[in-house]
């Protein structure tokens, strides 16, 4: 009698069981419309084309120019969204039938898009080669012109300045000498999208926001022949939504003299170089002014050339704006005095 017992509530049991679990199989299988919208969650603006996706499904929808979506999702299910340039956000249902999101800026996505032509692309989609240099990294070294910051940052770019005196002209070549000299062998110049030649040395360093340089034959494809010895892309900092922005930069710097080479003085040069020229059986002629080293006058050129000096900068930059307008202006006045040699520029 006991053992029957036992075997009915053993059934009893298992079937209660297959019960619940039928239950809960049927419970989790129902599934009702949500909706919602999704938001940039820095500043609210509803955020089109935004890809939602019930979790381990291949239930997906896509938000409409307001934001909004509707989806068919299980009570205890996950919705996923997921945008470019914003992080993945995940969400529980709940039982809910509104549900609605705020997406954060994905700011390493971000650093990952490159300027190119009239527009953007991400590097990994880039068949040229580009190099690129930001704001963080130019603001590490003071630096007075666009090209300067360059200088030692890009691969393949060559910065030269001309005759080192303060305010001289730099030269920038990209991956050597490509034309006639008559023709010019400088970049093509794109600040914020408008071409330029002929350097661009009134752009304040401290207003760049990145530089990308376009090195290929490619670039031709988008600028024509102006292209040819490559582009350099200059995109300026812009004003904010979220309120004024204030900055001020200003640093003074020395410059001290390099260090001078031991070299032969006048006598001493023009004595070897007759001696030289008595050995070589006609070969070599020296001046006739060199006959006489005693009466040649020593200048040393070095001490001539070289000069101690002081550098100063100052930058103020204010930017701003709201929803939908946002501007910047800045001034900078940089003086560099070198000796007798002075050069001063107010931007």
């Amino acid at each position: 009698m006991i053992k029957k017992l036992q075997i009915k509530n053993v059934v009893a049991i298992i079937g209660l069981s297959l019960s619940l679990l039928v239950m809960s199989l049927s419970g989790y299988a129902q599934s009702g419309k949500v909706t919602g919208t999704v938001t940039d969650g820095s500043n609210g603006t509803p955020l089109p084309g935004v890809t939602v996706k019930v979790k381990g499904t291949q239930a997906t929808s896509i938000t409409d120019i307001n934001g909004a979506y509707s989806i068919n999702a299980p009570a205890n299910g996950t919705l996923q969204f997921s945008y470019l340039g914003f992080l993945t956000y995940e969400v529980a249902v709940n039982g809910n039938s509104v549900v609605n999101a705020r997406l954060a800026n994905d700011t390493r996505s971000l650093s990952e898009v490159v300027v190119v032509g009239y527009g953007t692309s991400t590097r990994k989609d880039l068949t040229g080669s580009v190099a690129s240099v930001n704001a963080a990294t130019i603001a590490k070294v003071p630096v007075t012109s666009l090209e300067q910051a360059l200088q030692g940052r890009a691969a393949g770019v060559q910065v030269t300045n001309n005759d080192g005196a303060p305010g001289a002209n730099v030269s920038v070549l990209i991956r050597g000498i490509g034309s006639l000299a008559s023709y010019g062998n400088g970049p093509l110049y794109v600040v914020d999208g408008y071409a330029t030649s002929g350097g661009i040395n009134n752009i304040n360093p401290s207003d760049i926001e990145s530089i990308d340089v376009l090195k290929d034959a490619s670039a031709t494809a988008i600028y024509g022949v102006r292209a040819a010895n490559g582009v350099v892309i200059v995109t300026t900092k812009k004003g904010k939504k979220d309120g004024v922005q204030v900055d001020v930069t200003a640093y003074t710097a020395f410059q001290g003299r390099p260090k001078e080479y031991k070299v032969l003085n006048a006598q001493q040069f023009a004595t070897l170089a007759n001696d030289v020229a008595a050995n070589s059986n006609g070969n070599f002629q020296t001046f006739d002014a060199w006959k006489d080293p005693a009466s040649l006058t020593n200048v040393d050129w070095q001490n001539a050339m070289y000069r101690t000096g002081i550098t100063q900068n100052y930058s103020v930059a204010l930017r701003g704006g709201t929803d939908k307008v946002q501007s910047a202006t800045s001034i900078s006045y940089y003086d560099q005095n070198n000796g007798d040699l002075k050069f001063a520029q107010c931007n």
